[in-house]
């Protein structure tokens, strides 16, 4: 697993809103989500569910002929089941936990009464009691004696209804902010990328977004999380989080949280080096005169654009696409190339919906130099890489219509434009230059297979059909996506301030690549010191 360089800090991916034990019954034993989470994050902050997700009366599960109505009903567990469940939970995040190569933290998910917006609770170690409150107010006053931290989500639905309310934050104890999950978006109220993936909770508008509280002057950074449910921890395009820590420790990230050096991804690894004078994400400074600002991005598609906030105002933007050029074709560069499978049979259409794919990637002369896994599901393990080829496996999701089905894994290659790349996937290949792959996306069509499929699942006679269409939409398919030179993943926009500040200042970075892929920095706040 790749851990990427900063200017002082190596960037840790993971996964801090994992729903666990949210439903009766879990997608898969937690010693599993786990190992999942451990197959392609570096880190791992479970979330314990601690409420009911459906209709209760009596404190218990009622059968459904007993509810007195279909409306799902949060509130707390049983007392019992919130022990047994949560000393599960540090069990397995104590045998998880292994320094420098996987770490993990114990949590919880805090509702209390649902008027104080809803709270991841993560301890440095096991041992934190639950504390059943009914406010934040009171949440906060139960943590100040113990080495936890408390994370507002989905902060910007309505305030006093699962909303956060900021004129009680405590930046001490929730130094950071999720603002992108399975949810949508909390950053503003622009609806860039609003609340809108939980209808009964939204909309989301102005007064709880991650924006309304840096206006307040509170020094908040930002993470991305998926907000899932315990089945696949790091869901691509859910939300991730990026923290720039010394080494991969509990210790080494928990001082990183505190210190707000976070931030958060939809789903693929923008790398983001956000810089102001010597200073980097997350910190308070004082300067004097003109700052100076660098924010350097390696990306893991086609980088879009790059824009700086200077409290919440775009002040300085870098376009960049259009701007870069294919290397010549003895230039020997490095190109990013995803291979992307689990286009095929809809959901129950068809029997056998699971299809694992076997591929090998290999460049004449050239190196592959990483993967990065893009996993919406859990897959059979990580890409072997072995010089100029890759070898690796993938497995289609199982998904209902609407959602995606799609895992991928992308592969960082050096090489020159001219050298020959093969991929064989599942018995086709796809093969060439490769600048011709640099030029456009390719699919991977296996109409023969379905010509097969179709005739011994379904009767259909080979080609007689009327409409031929059937053998595309009903075939498995692999995309190849266009390969994108180093100097289109890379980016810089550099700016230097000079207008007079009169009063503290925030400073933060959005990032968006042509993919729609995005990243959020955690702010820089200057103050002002006479010349």
């Amino acid at each position: 697993m790749a851990r990427h360089a900063n200017a002082r800090y190596p960037i840790f991916w993971g996964e801090a809103h994992d729903n666990t034990y949210q439903y009766a019954e879990m997608p898969a034993p937690f010693d599993e989500v786990a190992r999942r989470a451990r197959s392609h994050l570096d880190f791992y902050a479970a979330a314990y569910y601690t409420a009911f997700s459906e209709a209760f009366q009596a404190g218990g599960h009622l059968a459904e002929s007993d509810k007195p109505h279909r409306i799902i009903l949060e509130g707390w567990k049983p007392p019992e089941r919130i022990d047994r469940e949560w000393a599960e939970v540090q069990g397995v995040t104590r045998a998880a936990n292994e320094p420098g190569r996987f770490v993990t933290f114990p949590g919880y998910e805090w509702q209390g009464d649902g008027s104080s917006g809803d709270h991841n609770v993560f301890a440095r170690a096991e041992g934190l009691p639950i504390f059943r409150v009914d406010t934040l107010a009171e949440l906060y006053d139960c943590l100040h004696y113990h080495d936890a931290i408390a994370i507002p989500h989905h902060t910007a639905y309505r305030v006093g209804v699962r909303g956060h309310d900021w004129s009680v934050h405590d930046e001490a104890l929730s130094p950071f902010a999720e603002i992108f999950s399975v949810h949508g978006g909390s950053e503003t109220d622009e609806e860039w990328l609003g609340l809108r993936g939980n209808p009964h909770m939204g909309p989301g508008f102005a007064g709880g977004t991650w924006q309304d509280a840096l206006d307040r002057g509170l020094h908040v950074g930002c993470i991305a999380s998926t907000d899932n449910w315990g089945d696949m921890p790091g869901h691509h395009g859910r939300g991730r989080m990026a923290v720039l820590a010394p080494e991969l420790t509990r210790d080494a990230l928990w001082e990183a949280f505190y210190a707000r050096r976070v931030y958060g991804v939809t789903g693929d690894r923008i790398e983001v080096d956000f810089r102001l004078n010597d200073a980097i994400m997350g910190e308070v400074i004082a300067a004097a005169g003109p700052r100076r600002i660098v924010c350097r991005v390696r990306g893991s598609d086609a980088i879009d654009r790059i824009e700086l906030l200077r409290n919440g105002r775009v002040i300085a933007t870098h376009c960049h696409q259009g701007t870069w050029e294919l290397p010549r074709p003895e230039q020997r560069s490095r190109f990013k190339v995803r291979i992307e499978v689990g286009w095929g049979p809809r959901t129950n259409e068809l029997p056998a919906m699971v299809r694992d794919w076997h591929g090998t990637l290999a460049v004449a002369g050239g190196r592959i130099v990483g993967s990065e896994p893009c996993w919406i599901s859990p897959q059979p393990g990580v890409p072997v890489l072995d010089g100029w080829r890759a070898t690796f496996q993938l497995r289609s999701s199982t998904r209902h219509v609407g959602e995606p089905h799609q895992n991928a894994n992308v592969f960082e290659i050096e090489a020159a434009p001219s050298a020959a790349m093969r991929l064989e996937l599942n018995g086709l290949v796809a093969e060439g230059p490769v600048v011709d792959f640099a030029r456009g996306s390719r699919e991977l069509w296996y109409r023969d297979e379905c010509v097969q499929m179709l005739h011994e699942w379904a009767g259909i006679a080979p080609e007689s059909p009327e409409r031929q269409d059937i053998y595309h939409h009903v075939a498995f398919k692999a995309k190849i996506h266009r390969a994108i030179p180093e100097s289109g993943y890379t980016a810089t926009l550099e700016f230097v301030d000079d207008e007079p500040l009169a009063a503290e200042t925030h400073y933060r970075v959005r990032v968006e690549q042509r993919n729609g892929q995005r990243a959020w920095s955690s702010p820089i706040w200057v103050r002002s010191t006479p010349d």
